[in-house]
């Protein structure tokens, strides 16, 4: 049985070539929403979404400049004609884009020592500069139909703290739930809604670190999470079933939140 307030309802997902965004536009499209797949990766878009025609658009647009995210939204109202669902993916940990092409990935521990401030500050732009530009672009079109959905995408890191990402990428997220519950209280008036999602574990491969399985071991519910997982939660709450959920930051996390 499909999620009702869905169907034909226009979904713009940033961060859709990654592996939380690619799921979640599934689901959405699944539902029966029309969805626009945004992402710096051209590439990764056409690969996931390339014979896929009816009732997706992908849209490759840098989201930390400002002039692209505005072209973004002029793109989506041209031939989409509106908007109703904003889902703020895009993120995560710095690795070579269109954006900062020098960028050498990096995985593992950082030290708050070893973190330089051009990371800093391209960590923020990634997680928290492209969420705000991306809302502030997108919310009078969604003021003008008097409705609407934005779910941002925070994290465990941000809830619990975590040495496993660094206190960088925990402070962007951090700021994704300030942004989250000021931006409720501001457009509830315009019957908008606007929420904020914290994924545990999710896994984008094996996990081979002594150090992350521990943090498998302690999940109340005995395994990581899956993409798919994040992707119906967001579904809900872009649904019908979603309407009266508004400042929250939902911890999707198999009860890790609570582990001691």
């Amino acid at each position: 049985m499909k999620l009702e307030g869905l169907a034909d309802k226009v979904a713009v997902v940033t961060g859709a070539a990654g592996v939380l965004g690619r799921a979640v536009a599934d689901r959405l499209w699944s539902e029966g929403a029309r969805v626009v797949a945004v992402d710096i990766d051209r590439a990764g878009l056409e690969r996931h979404f390339g014979d896929r025609r009816e009732r997706l658009e992908c849209v490759d647009a840098n989201l930390v400049e400002e002039a692209e995210v505005e072209a973004l939204v002029r793109a989506v109202l041209s031939t989409q004609g509106g908007v109703d669902f904003l889902v703020n993916v895009a993120g995560g940990e710095l690795k070579p884009s269109r954006a900062y092409p020098d960028v050498v990935e990096s995985r593992g521990m950082h030290p708050i020592e070893s973190i330089d401030w051009l990371t800093f500050q391209r960590t923020l732009a990634i997680n928290l500069t492209s969420a705000f530009l991306c809302c502030r672009a997108f919310v009078p079109h969604l003021k003008a139909r008097g409705s609407g959905r934005i779910i941002n995408f925070a994290s465990f890191a941000t809830r619990h703290g975590s040495i496993h990402v660094g206190a960088h990428y925990a402070a962007a997220k951090g700021g994704i739930i300030g942004l989250t519950k000021t931006l409720a209280l501001e457009l509830a008036p315009y019957q908008i809604t606007v929420n904020a999602i914290a994924p545990g574990l999710i896994p984008h491969g094996p996990i081979r670190s002594p150090a992350l399985q521990a943090t498998v071991d302690r999940i109340p519910l005995g395994r990581v999470g899956t993409p798919e997982d994040i992707a119906s939660v967001v579904a809900v709450l872009c649904s019908t079933a979603g309407s009266y959920t508004t400042g929250i930051t939902l911890d999707v996390n198999g009860g890790l939140y609570l582990a001691p």
